[in-house]
């Protein structure tokens, strides 16, 4: 085999090489904006459904918005969001506006982590009825 032959056969190699690496980390790339992008949906749409539970609390089809988003969530939030959401749910609900709003705030800090929105100062939040 000549060495030109030899030089073309590496290079050939060598570019399929780069170019399965290159489609790889894309592809993990994209899977991972595809998984964020759901994620911010589901949060988006669980901060929603809470909201108008929180409007209208008496009302069923507020109530099953806020158990089907909730839901959903549970299949793609992080464990510590999942957790802050069970520990508002058993510790918050019904109680008194400090303890809500203090809850409320956690569940929004561990979203925001989860989507790695960096916070130094969060303030205690709380929500406004219309």
């Amino acid at each position: 085999m000549s060495t030109n032959l030899l030089i073309s056969v590496i290079g050939a190699i060598s570019a399929i090489a780069v170019s399965l690496v290159a489609a790889f980390y894309a592809s993990r790339n994209n899977i991972v904006l595809q998984t964020r992008k759901l994620k911010e949906d589901h949060y988006v749409s669980y901060i929603e459904a809470l909201h108008g539970l929180m409007s209208e609390n008496k009302n069923k089809e507020s109530t099953a918005k806020y158990v089907f988003a909730r839901d959903k969530l549970f299949i793609i939030a992080s464990e510590e969001v999942v957790k802050k959401i069970l520990l508002y749910e058993s510790e918050a609900v019904g109680k008194s506006n400090d303890l809500h709003d203090r809850y409320l705030t956690d569940i929004v800090k561990s979203i925001r982590k989860d989507l790695k929105i960096k916070d130094k100062n969060f303030p205690l939040i709380w929500f406004k009825k219309a």
